[in-house]
């Protein structure tokens, strides 16, 4: 039996990196594998922020020699007294250091008369927004529907992303194929897609050492990861320590933590294998502070643990050397335990987060301030 920490720094040692070209309309939500440099400049010419004349030098007149409008990419030169007219976004001369909007002139034929000289600007220059060269995205990035628009406008239409992990879900137990409901294969799953993974639920294996070595044998062919539920403690019928044993390694098995003291962590086939206990309340804690942390580093995200302070309402006791983990509901910032069992559903439904006790607490009194990790 080890401690979290020691757990902790048994899965820290596992990565995963595989990468894989997608079209930037598929890419929303992945994890850029590397940096983005754009190759052109933004704007990629001398523009006109607004529709007005394209100027040299300022004078109360000009003639009216030429019209651009977004898309003419001719290259125009003007005398000091003449102007072009520019639509917003247009390429203006390359001698034009103003625009003068519309509305600040009178327009006679082909003279051009100033009335205004406010607001006499509106030229972005080239590269101002984004110069050739730069790194517009850094490797690590979440991609969301502004980056697409980034990487659209600098005519980006593939990137390099980590690819998605399969995580292959196994449950175990005779019950579950009578009236038992299997209810931890779906808070499973929910964990895996809260972490941007994909879950594939492999089904449901007998209390028969076989049936389950088989499935196991199964999720590491078709999945990065794994994740079992139930026939992990010391029982005649918990088959899943032997079974890892014999197709990999087991790399800890029982943890310092209440709940969640059964778990298991090993490799079959160079695959990690998580095998947690079947009671409701344990996996899905042991989901949360193992399972839901590693999953998030193999998508190259960033976890963190939402921590606040609260005012308990009894007295908790632990016991030595053990992480505890008491649900409790919050209410004007005093945490009620609400812990009813491992295998009470409303043990969690209740809960807004977990009291924290640590190896080194044995007990903490009505009145003391704790922490408290939220579930949300």
């Amino acid at each position: 039996m080890i401690s979290v920490r020691e757990a902790e720094k048994i899965l820290d040692r596992f990565s995963f990196n595989k990468t894989e070209y997608i079209k930037i309309e598929d890419a929303y939500g992945r994890v850029l594998a590397e940096d983005v440099i754009s190759d052109v400049d933004i704007p990629r010419f001398d523009r006109s922020d607004i529709d007005g004349y394209a100027v040299a030098e300022i004078f109360e007149e000009y003639i009216l020699i030429d019209e651009i409008f977004a898309g003419d990419d001719r290259d125009l030169e003007i005398n000091k007294n003449e102007c072009v007219l520019v639509a917003t976004g247009g390429k203006v001369p390359k001698n034009a250091k103003y625009v003068i909007p519309i509305e600040n002139t009178v327009r006679v034929k082909n003279k051009i008369v100033v009335i205004s000289f406010d607001r006499i600007e509106g030229i972005s220059k080239k590269g101002s927004d984004i110069k050739k060269g730069e790194v517009v995205l850094k490797k690590g990035s979440i991609i969301n529907e502004r980056t697409i628009g980034v990487l659209a406008g600098l005519g980006i239409e593939e990137i390099k992303v980590y690819k998605t992990p399969k995580v292959g879900i196994v449950s175990t137990g005779n019950e579950l194929f009578k009236m038992t409901k299997d209810i931890n294969s779906k808070t499973i799953s929910s964990i895996v897609k809260k972490a941007g993974c994909v879950p594939k639920f492999l089904g449901i294996a007998k209390d028969e050492f076989n049936d389950i070595k088989n499935k196991i044998i199964e999720a590491s062919e078709k999945c990065d990861i794994i994740v079992t539920s139930g026939g992990v403690s010391v029982g005649k019928r918990d088959f899943l320590p032997r079974v890892v044993d014999d197709l990999g390694e087991i790399l800890f098995h029982k943890v310092k933590m209440r709940p969640g003291m059964p778990m298991l962590f090993g490799k079959v086939n160079d695959k990690p294998i998580f095998c947690m206990p079947g009671n409701v309340v344990s996996c899905l804690i042991c989901s949360y502070v193992f399972l839901l942390p590693f999953l998030m580093k193999m998508t190259h995200r960033v976890y963190k643990r939402r921590i606040i302070k609260a005012e308990l309402s009894e007295k908790i006791i632990s016991e030595p050397e053990f992480l505890y983990l008491r649900p409790v509901k919050l209410k004007n910032g005093i945490a009620y335990p609400i812990f009813k069992g491992s295998n009470i559903l409303t043990s969690i439904l209740d809960a807004d987060g977990l009291a924290i006790i640590k190896e080194h607490e044995l007990e903490k009194h009505e009145g003391e301030i704790i922490d408290v990790w939220l579930f949300d």
